[in-house]
């Protein structure tokens, strides 16, 4: 699901804090020579530069771009999808699923056999109370891409989130017999511990 990316987008901002904090010099530590003539040491960050990653910089800058692609696409026609997918990402990543169903809509009908844009429509579905919807897509990927494990571990979420949890255990377990080793049947294993 497209959380992943948010959690991507999170953990970078922590990453930039945590070096930020790592790099500021403590007031109880003796400055070293290169510190105290003005110069860090060859390699090393210049902590005072406005442009090294920070938090404010780096969510301006997911905003600023959010702001600019919004901008653009409201200009744009409909049969122009350049920066549609990477906005309704971002709409997703923001949790604005209902302002990026109707762009991920629009793209697939562009692309309708793009199992990574069927997938985000898939999400923005469910995340706008349209689970017939996001299954019905689901299995769309499927047919597309009968071994799609996304899609397999998709199901079975939604199910759970439904109550089914027969049904959810079923997709789980399936898609965990048919491909131990991925990412995906790894986190089936998580959730089918609390089902």
């Amino acid at each position: 699901m497209n959380a992943t990316r948010l959690y991507m987008i999170i953990g970078a901002v922590l990453v930039a804090i945590l070096v930020v904090v790592i790099l500021l010099p403590s007031d109880d530590t003796a400055p070293t020579q290169e510190a105290a003539q003005g110069q860090m040491p060859p390699g090393h960050p210049d902590v005072n530069d406005p442009n090294a990653p920070s938090k404010d910089n780096v969510i301006g800058s997911f905003m600023e771009e959010f702001e600019r692609l919004g901008t653009k696409i409201e200009a744009q026609p409909a049969s122009d999808t350049s920066d549609l997918l990477a906005y309704a990402r971002m709409c997703i990543d923001a949790h604005q699923a209902a302002t990026a169903l109707p762009l991920l809509e629009r793209y697939s009908k562009a692309a309708p056999r793009n199992v990574e844009v069927l997938l985000d429509l898939s999400v923005a579905q469910f995340e706008t109370g349209k689970a017939d919807a996001a299954e019905a897509t689901t299995r769309k990927v499927l047919q597309i891409d009968p071994n799609n494990t996304r899609a397999k571990y998709n199901l079975g979420a939604l199910a759970a989130s439904l109550e089914k949890n027969d049904e959810a255990r079923r997709h789980w377990e399936q898609l965990i017999k048919d491909h131990p080793d991925s990412p995906d049947a790894e986190r089936a294993k998580q959730f089918l511990q609390n089902l």
